[in-house]
């Protein structure tokens, strides 16, 4: 007939959810994952658009040499009158 009293530290622990509050939960594990999925696809594609390797070929390097163009001076000489 007489219930046991229970202590105060069990009485906190126990609270009425809200109402929805399991919901924002679910909302941000919905929102990771939405995240983590177009962070993996960003990152395929960005594997398959990158250039393959830098080879050395033939013609280029320094574009004045390939065309067989000497540098000139910095400056021009000033005109004599």
């Amino acid at each position: 007939m007489n219930e046991p009293l229970l202590p105060d530290s069990s009485l906190t622990a126990v609270r009425p959810k809200a109402p929805g509050a399991g919901r924002s939960g679910e909302r941000l594990r919905w929102g990771l994952t939405g995240l983590a999925a177009i962070f993996l696809i960003v990152m395929i594609a960005a594997a398959g658009l990158r250039p393959t390797g830098r080879e050395a070929k033939p013609g280029t390097g320094e574009p004045l040499a390939v065309l067989g163009v000497a540098p000139g001076p910095a400056t021009r000489p000033a005109e004599e009158k």
